[in-house]
């Protein structure tokens, strides 16, 4: 019965549809979404729904990480950028325990300097490349790494 609900067949659609580099954009997005949220439940001392804030936020960081690991191509920035993605996890589950919004001024900030980067880097992308093509079956390389648009 799950597998009828709307938002799975929204799911399995966007996967079969938006490019790799599409769904790494609209990774950084939710994940700023998820700290905004996470500043304003602080703020509110809303507890449920920073626990929730914070799940989503260190999801998709910890997916874009794991998206990474393994590549036999590693170079150095990878490694640099999955060391980056690690602290902001830090940062967002240290906010959410101690209740300082202000840390995340810093998280925010590292988050929409890296999607304008990669927005970047996607509009001077070729329409031809390979990272142009669309996703299927949820990978978004030969590795069969996943990124998911939960969280």
């Amino acid at each position: 019965m799950a597998s009828t609900l709307p938002i799975n067949a929204y799911q399995r659609t966007v996967q079969n549809t938006i490019t790799p580099a599409e769904l790494l954009l609209r990774l950084y997005e939710g994940a700023i979404k998820a700290v905004l949220l996470l500043e304003g439940a602080i703020r509110e001392k809303d507890v449920p729904a920073r626990g929730d804030a914070a799940h989503r936020a260190t999801a998709i960081l910890g997916e874009l990480a794991s998206a990474l690991e393994g590549q036999e191509e590693a170079v150095e920035w990878l490694r640099d950028l999955i060391v980056l993605y690690l602290f902001l996890i830090e940062e967002i589950t240290v906010a959410n325990i101690t209740g300082e919004a202000e840390r995340l001024l810093p998280v925010r900030k590292i988050l929409n300097d890296l999607l304008e980067g990669w927005r970047e880097a996607v509009r001077m992308m070729p329409r031809t490349s390979a990272a142009s093509q669309t996703v299927r079956s949820g990978t978004v390389s030969d590795t069969g790494k996943r990124l998911s648009l939960k969280g």
